[in-house]
């Protein structure tokens, strides 16, 4: 999605600055008249929204502010003077001049949701959306407390997975550098032995000795190799088949592929459901939805479900038979259109599926530590054969005695 900057002005009034999102500038154009907008110029694609250099490198915490946001609206406190609270006490000066930023905007009569485009990928897809039918329905706090839950579950479910994986990555690399010792240094120190006593090496030495040369230049050409690699394969594919073919590959990992699958699939229900639950038109809602998976494969089991709502169909019709939802979501939110409870019916869904995920990334992990340990207690087992073998053949050649 794009970022198409015009002059436009409203019957009546003097033209302004205004950035509107969309997929194609027709898209663009067509927000803009719904707002009730003329455009009068198009000033060009705003190509760097949300890449605004800010102090000493760091971004604003847009989860933070939404989270001092959400209580001062509730509270019925007007816009602006929420904005100047949260200014006050913003302990970075980063935060406090974005917050002052949005506080100019006002002033000059701009919508916070034109603000929040105009930041680009600094926000959510969905938050300029969602702002936007607050602000037209008069339903802003209850868009806000919207947002900060559906942002707060996202943060959750994104700990969970990091605060999961912690142990069993530290196990990984704890037997990753067990194996570089021992066939970096313990083996070839061994195999000293035998060249000192003119030996030649048996064949479970010279084995551990290709190990461990591999070892040896292996840490520093396969990321080389790989990194080359991939910059090359995207050069000569493009960047957006080289990203779905990549996206291909990784929904096809055993067990891991699912659970990325289900993620994108929980943002994408999510996504429906607070849009439905604020009074988003259908078709628009299902355009936003859409954006927020990033896998491209999964993206396209998702294309053209507009096209079908403007046919007649329902949106349980539409997913009924797409290979990344669960089947039990069509039925239920069958069920949900008939009792006018889409958007509640949703949430349920996606709540419910992302326990599920929770779940399967538990026992994911809970696989993943043992099979690691093993892993190690292989690559040990193996070494030590291999140097008991070489000592039996040493003892065979000097009689039985000690060495």
């Amino acid at each position: 999605m794009a970022l198409y900057k015009y002059i436009a002005a409203k019957p009546g009034k003097p033209p302004e600055e205004i950035v509107v999102d969309g997929d194609n500038e027709k898209e663009a154009l067509a927000k803009l008249r719904r707002r009730g907008m003329i455009p009068v110029r198009f000033l060009g694609i705003d190509t760097n929204g949300g890449k605004k250099m800010w102090k000493g490198g760091k971004k604003p915490d847009i989860f933070e502010f939404t989270r001092q946001l959400t209580p001062l609206l509730s509270a019925n406190i007007q816009l602006e003077q929420a904005l100047a609270i949260i200014s006050e006490g913003a302990a970075e000066a980063v935060q406090k001049d974005f917050v002052n930023s949005l506080r100019q905007g006002l002033h000059e009569g701009k919508k916070l949701s034109e603000m929040v485009r105009s930041y680009g990928s600094l926000f959510p897809d969905y938050y300029a959306n969602l702002i936007e039918s607050g602000e037209e329905s008069g339903c802003l706090p209850e868009v806000t407390v919207e947002l900060h839950k559906f942002m707060s579950e996202s943060r959750d479910l994104k700990n969970f997975i990091v605060s999961s994986s912690v142990y069993p990555i530290v196990i990984f690399a704890v037997v990753m550098v067990v194996s570089v010792v021992l066939f970096t240094v313990f083996v070839p120190h061994f195999s000293q032995i035998f060249a000192d006593m003119g030996r030649e090496l048996p064949g479970s030495m010279r084995i551990l000795n290709s190990i461990g040369a591999v070892f040896k230049w292996l840490w520093w050409l396969l990321p080389l190799a790989l990194v080359g690699g991939w910059f090359l394969l995207k050069h000569h594919y493009g960047a957006a088949e080289w990203k779905r073919k990549v996206g291909a590959v990784l929904i096809k990992i055993p067990v891991a592929g699912g659970i990325m699958a289900d993620l994108e699939v929980c943002r994408y229900l999510r996504t429906l459901a607070i849009l439905i639950g604020n009074h988003v038109e259908i078709i628009r809602t299902v355009r936003i939805a859409g954006r927020v998976i990033s896998n491209p494969v999964i993206a396209a089991g998702f294309d053209g479900i507009d096209r079908r709502l403007k046919g007649g169909e329902k949106l349980s019709a539409t997913l009924k038979d797409n290979p990344f939802i669960p089947r039990s979501t069509a039925s239920m939110l069958r069920v949900g259109e008939e009792s006018g409870q889409v958007g509640e019916m949703l949430a349920n869904i996606a709540g419910n599926l992302e326990a599920d995920t929770r779940q399967k990334i538990k026992r994911a992990l809970s696989l993943f530590e043992p099979l690691v340990i093993i892993l190690l207690a292989v690559i040990v087992l193996g070494v030590v054969v291999a140097i008991f073998v070489a000592m039996m053949e040493i003892n065979s050649v000097t009689g039985g005695q000690k060495i």
